[in-house]
């Protein structure tokens, strides 16, 4: 066990100033900012599926209905990620900027958001598809946020 400690202690120069990066923390701000959202999500993921664990088994349409609410707020996580990140580097950023550079974060949200929709969403008939916008767009929401910002 102390030789554990002593190889955690060893390593701690380099994770302080790995926790210093402000691209890597802006990320961690960004998707812990949106924790709530998939919290939130989680929850109806647990009521549509759960009772079948006890044999319960709800009806399709019922299902649906319970998953709705899921797909929703699931399916923009992306969008929500890149929003957040592209805020908290800007933040970050405006730390380090006098008072009449400062830049607006609500506006660099703004292009994030719309850097992200360009990167991960394709032109449909009737609409645009939405499969990249959820948790499998994140990557694409990080880079979308970092370069906007």
């Amino acid at each position: 066990m102390n030789s554990l400690i002593a190889q955690i202690e060893k390593a701690q120069p380099f994770f302080e100033k790995l926790s210093r990066n402000k691209y890597l923390r802006a990320i961690k701000d960004g998707f812990t900012a949106s924790m709530p959202v998939i919290l939130f999500s989680s929850l109806f993921m647990l009521v549509a599926n759960l009772p079948e664990v006890f044999g319960y088994h709800w009806s399709e349409a019922t299902k649906a209905w319970i998953m709705k609410p899921y797909s929703y707020t699931m399916g923009i996580v992306g969008l929500l990620v890149a929003s957040n990140t592209s805020k908290a580097l800007t933040d970050s950023f405006n730390g380090d900027l006098p008072n009449k550079h400062k830049l607006n974060s609500n506006s660099i949200s703004m292009g994030a958001i719309s850097g992200f929709l360009i990167l991960s969403v394709g032109q449909i008939e009737n609409g645009f598809a939405t499969e990249f916008m959820g948790t499998s767009g994140l990557i694409t929401s990080f880079i979308a946020a970092i370069l906007t910002a």
